[in-house]
């Protein structure tokens, strides 16, 4: 029998006695669902090592280097897992999952359907393949494979909340909160089905049920950062300053694999609105400026900001996030942490500050005005969009509903000047659609004064 030498004790095991590559493979499984990822990573590659072609090696291995970010890889493994072993409809379904994840809909399409000829009551296949239905505009064949995984598996909640969810897409309101209550009857422990509730009571302005979700969420759970943030929007009470760090990673470690993909289908402008403002102004000048992407996110802005940069820097709060953006081998540094924080400590570092879509989760502006400030070179720029406060809405800044900032013209006017930036460019503009309906923000372009001028080559 092949054998893998095992050195480490992992789990049930004797580590002096060699392991089959059933045990290896079964042991490397546990290690991963458990979280031992680096311990799993090391047993499957052990297994590959001795044989290259075993299916649920490279199909598992494949699923670890997805979560770790590293989706060329996890794509390279899982077709090959796939291409050995193509009668396994999980095996394509998770091949599906990566391709929609990843914006590749064609062929996410393709394994789902492969799947669900092999087997066309997989309660897990169906749920996938009506999330790539209700991607793509196909409302009726997302539904009917919802209701079907559900007739199957009546207590798969994470069916029964995406149903909801498609409810809230097509305006069916009242059937989202039916299916969200469901969920939470038949598992009250699920956070996401807590989430879904919260959220359709939301989009139907029902704010004060909503609330009452995030109470009731709060008694279970004090310190859960998504039912203390959304709770403060839909009441308008105890509001804090800015999104806690703990609310911001949560949102986007979960949101990470799906970022890029699930922005453009919001028709998502803010990266190209700051590289617009920037390319605008510096007039065609050579990649000479010291760039900090703050709150880079996946690395959106960052294809689009290299051409001005010797060095482009991006600093986020996500891990997740900070994965995708470093698979773009587009920064020459990136670094996880606060952004106001970053550029404290970074004194009259940089040229060129861009900060796309991140300043909607703060609300007070005043600090990190003046840490954009500090940390310019004299002549340097700050570029940054926000959302904007209805021209009828008083106040400086207000926590949404959707749980964004959003900002006064006059407020951030003043900021700006409070921190000694001199505005340049402040106008209306539309930095995302939601619920199919434009959501108007500000596009910013200040610069720290200089007798020297612009920033750019010969500043």
């Amino acid at each position: 029998m092949t054998t893998v030498d095992s050195t480490e004790n992992l789990f049930d095991f004797d580590p002096n006695q060699p392991l089959s590559i059933g045990e290896a493979t079964r042991i490397a499984t546990g290690l991963h669902r458990a979280g031992y990822h680096e311990a799993a990573q090391q047993l499957y590659t052990r297994v590959l090592d001795v044989e290259p072609n075993h299916p649920d090696a490279l199909h598992y291995l494949g699923i670890l280097m997805h979560e770790q970010g590293r989706d060329s890889e996890a794509l390279r493994f899982l077709s090959l897992s796939v291409s050995l072993m193509p009668d396994n409809p999980g095996f394509r379904s998770n091949l599906g999952n990566l391709m929609l994840k990843t914006g590749h809909f064609e062929e996410a399409d393709r394994e789902y359907r492969q799947a669900l000829d092999l087997d066309p009551d997989r309660p897990d296949v169906l749920n996938n393949y009506a999330m790539l239905c209700k991607g793509l505009g196909r409302y009726e064949e997302a539904e009917e494979s919802l209701l079907h995984a559900l007739e199957i598996a009546p207590d798969f909640s994470a069916a029964r909340v995406n149903l909801s969810s498609l409810y809230v897409r097509l305006g069916r309101i009242k059937e989202a909160i039916q299916q969200s209550c469901e969920a939470m009857t038949r598992d009250p422990a699920s956070a996401e089905s807590r989430e879904m509730l919260g959220y359709a009571y939301r989009q139907s302005g029902r704010l004060d049920e909503a609330a009452q979700v995030y109470r009731d969420w709060l008694a279970d759970d004090p310190d859960n950062p998504k039912a203390q943030h959304f709770l403060a929007a839909c009441t308008g009470q105890d509001v804090p300053p800015r999104a806690s760090d703990a609310y911001i990673r949560t949102v986007f470690d979960n949101f990470a694999n799906s970022f890029d993909v699930q922005l453009a289908r919001l028709q998502y402008d803010a990266p190209a609105l700051v590289a617009k403002a920037v390319s605008d102004y510096m007039a065609g000048s050579a990649a000479a400026l010291d760039v900090l992407d703050a709150g880079c996110g996946t690395g959106l802005c960052a294809p689009l900001l290299k051409p001005f940069a010797s060095r482009l820097t991006g600093i986020d709060l996500s891990d997740g996030m900070l994965a995708k953006a470093f698979q773009r081998n587009l920064y020459d540094e990136l670094h996880q942490g606060e952004l106001t924080a970053y550029m404290q400590q970074h004194r009259a570092r940089y040229d060129l500050v861009v900060s796309a879509d991140t300043l909607v989760y703060f609300g007070k502006l005043d600090e990190a005005m003046q840490a954009a400030a500090g940390t310019l070179v004299p002549g340097g720029l700050l570029c940054f969009t926000a959302e904007a406060l209805g021209e009828d809405e008083t106040g400086d800044y207000r926590l949404r509903h959707h749980g964004r900032y959003a900002h006064a013209r006059a407020y951030l006017e003043a900021e700006l000047t409070e921190a000694g930036l001199e505005l340049l460019r402040l106008e209306r503009d539309v930095l995302r659609s939601e619920g199919g309906e434009p959501v108007a923000g500000w596009l910013v372009l200040a610069q720290r004064p200089s007798g020297q001028g612009r920033a750019g080559p010969g500043r």
